[in-house]
């Protein structure tokens, strides 16, 4: 009977914990992303961990994995369009805004660009 009690208390502290939960922020941006003068459509949507940021980003018919910090509102990142294609970001993340420049740090034929985006 006693075993039986605490279990039921115990699940019940479970459930309540589980539903104080925060769902994980989810930021979406749109913007552009520009290599060699030419501007492609871009999106970006990412999930906030405190300082951390991790998504995805869809540029064009392509896309990738997006990997984060943010201090203060500086932001570095790491894109990756594939395992062999991956690259550093640098940039600013403002209350609408995300602005910065990208360019392959692991990426044989990979170029440079700049990324402008506002949240959605």
């Amino acid at each position: 009977m006693k075993l039986a009690r605490n279990l039921a208390l115990l699940v019940g502290l479970v459930a309540m914990l589980a539903a104080c939960q925060n769902p994980t922020p989810q930021i979406s941006f749109e913007g552009t992303s520009t290599v060699a003068g030419v501007g492609y459509d871009l999106r970006l949507v990412v999930d906030r961990h405190g300082d951390r940021l991790t998504g995805v980003y869809e540029v064009a018919v392509a896309g990738g994995s997006f990997s984060g910090t943010v201090d203060g509102t500086e932001l570095t990142a790491e894109l990756k369009s594939s395992e062999a294609c991956v690259y550093s970001f640098t940039g600013t993340l403002g209350e609408t805004s995300l602005t910065g420049w990208f360019e392959p740090s692991a990426c044989p034929s990979g170029t440079s660009g700049v990324w402008s985006l506002d949240r959605k």
